[in-house]
């Protein structure tokens, strides 16, 4: 087994909530089962989802040979994870082929209680032909010299407390950068769509494996304000609960995570308490990396 994938080299380092590759560090407690080190807590008291995402990815990718690369993982939310219990992840062989490696994750915390399952596939790459939509970026766009959360009026963020407290939210170990705030974040004018920026604070490791892990733990990050923001203007003072119910991951290439990554979603549906946000990622080139899609539980509280 790759020492870089077991994370063993991380376990005597002091804990930072920074750094994405300690968030999903696992230990091997037994064949084909691995034990996170350390919970990520939302505002809601429960393990952040793009934590899941990047512990079940990493999990999936343990015994896959090393030639094979990761393209994709499905992942359901089941309950909510609690930060301050460890997870368990068992991993099971689906399928192990010329060109691809499946993997069924599934994990636990307490008693047994299932908090998700997932499948991971790794493959090969192969000689083949290549296109890709280009990214809706401007042309020399700088996101280094974009808003961050912190520098955007408050007053323009208030509204966005009804949101499940988007605006309150902060991840230490991702930068966040947002072009053009007035426009995305004015009731008045979102439209099912949001773009942004994003990239960990820190540098990470030359292994594939362990970027499209952390690409996985910022993929949860505001993907689903396109699904949510449009409704502002028509929800007065009423709150929405929100909360992510599945997420699919296919990535087309391998890339570095710890650069800069334009990410831009759109929102085609939402109906009966649930809404859909599809999301492109382009490098800084315009090259397309990776497509997102994931489904949340968007309802009335209270």
């Amino acid at each position: 087994m790759d020492a870089s994938l077991n994370n063993s080299n991380l376990h005597h380092l002091p804990w930072n909530e920074n750094n994405i590759e300690h968030l999903l560090a696992l230990a091997g407690i037994g064949p084909g089962c691995w034990r996170t080190r350390h919970g990520d807590a939302n505002l809601n008291g429960r393990s952040y989802g793009g934590q899941l995402l990047a512990q079940a990815f990493m999990a999936g990718m343990m015994d896959v040979p090393a030639d094979r690369v990761p393209t994709m993982m499905q992942f359901l939310f089941l309950q909510g994870a609690m930060p301050q219990e460890m997870l368990d992840l068992h991993v099971t062989a689906l399928q192990e082929g010329k060109r691809f490696s499946s993997r069924h994750v599934r994990g636990s915390q307490g008693n047994g209680r299932v908090i998700l399952d997932a499948q991971v596939t790794c493959a090969l790459p192969l000689d083949a032909p290549s296109h890709g939509s280009p990214s809706n970026a401007p042309v020399g766009e700088r996101p280094e010299d974009l808003a961050q959360l912190h520098d955007i009026d408050p007053a323009l963020l208030r509204g966005l407390q009804r949101l499940g407290g988007y605006s309150e939210d902060h991840k230490p170990s991702i930068e966040f950068r947002i072009p053009d705030p007035e426009r995305q974040f004015s009731a008045a004018t979102m439209d099912g769509r949001f773009r942004f920026w994003m990239r960990p604070t820190h540098g990470l490791p030359d292994d594939s494996r362990i970027h499209a892990a952390a690409f996985a733990y910022q993929s949860d990050w505001w993907m689903n304000f396109s699904a949510l923001g449009l409704h502002l203007r028509e929800m007065g003072e009423r709150r929405l609960y929100i909360a992510s119910l599945n997420h699919a991951i296919w990535l087309h290439r391998p890339f570095r995570s710890d650069q800069w990554l334009h990410v831009e979603t759109v929102s085609p549906v939402s109906d009966s308490g649930r809404g859909l946000s599809i999301g492109s990622v382009h490098d800084r080139e315009g090259r397309s990396l990776a497509t997102v899609t994931q489904e949340c539980l968007m309802a009335y509280a209270g």
